[in-house]
């Protein structure tokens, strides 16, 4: 039998005790991994990542390109997105719409990193015609638990990995 996850799920904590002062800036207090039960994989250590707001939209799945596919998705309570297409999109447009509509804008806490180096594991699906990647767990496949633009100039990259879809463990 495998060993567990050491990680707790994010409902256990009050966002502010995930939060650590480091250098002048908030990041995160704990090591972060992969957010399966049963899967070790370890994402991030503690203070590697700072906190952030970005657009909760982006990290929603664009349709399906095969008809009747599912995927393994990390979804929030109030986030009930149906993964599964009816139909094969035929636009690029199809293909780089979300699949549950959330309100332009709208912000997400995210823990972000500059320099994919700064993960210790992490997996990158292949690039939307957006210019986004999702992040999934490196060991397991399980995503979207973040994104990533590629489309932005070297100075401005970032990596973001949604703080309420993967585990904190505390190493002390």
């Amino acid at each position: 039998m495998a060993a567990r996850n050491p990680g707790k799920e994010y409902s256990e904590f009050q966002e502010q005790d995930l939060v650590t002062s480091h250098n002048g800036q908030q990041v995160n207090a704990f090591d972060i991994y992969c957010p399966v039960d049963q899967c070790r994989c370890k994402l991030l250590l503690a203070k590697a990542a700072t906190l952030v707001q970005r657009e909760k939209s982006k990290l929603t799945l664009p349709q399906l390109p095969l008809a009747g596919a599912t995927v393994s998705t990390i979804d929030d309570p109030e986030d009930t997105a149906d993964t599964t297409a009816t139909a094969p999109p035929t636009t690029e447009e199809e293909l780089t719409s979300p699949t549950t509509p959330t309100a332009p804008g709208e912000l997400q806490a995210f823990w972000r990193v500059a320099d994919m180096m700064a993960f210790e594991n992490i997996g990158f699906s292949k690039m939307l015609p957006n210019g986004t990647q999702f992040l999934s767990c490196a060991d397991c496949d399980t995503g979207p638990l973040g994104y990533h633009e590629s489309k932005v100039p070297r100075n401005e990259k970032e990596y973001l990995v949604a703080i309420n879809r993967v585990r904190y463990h505390d190493r002390s």
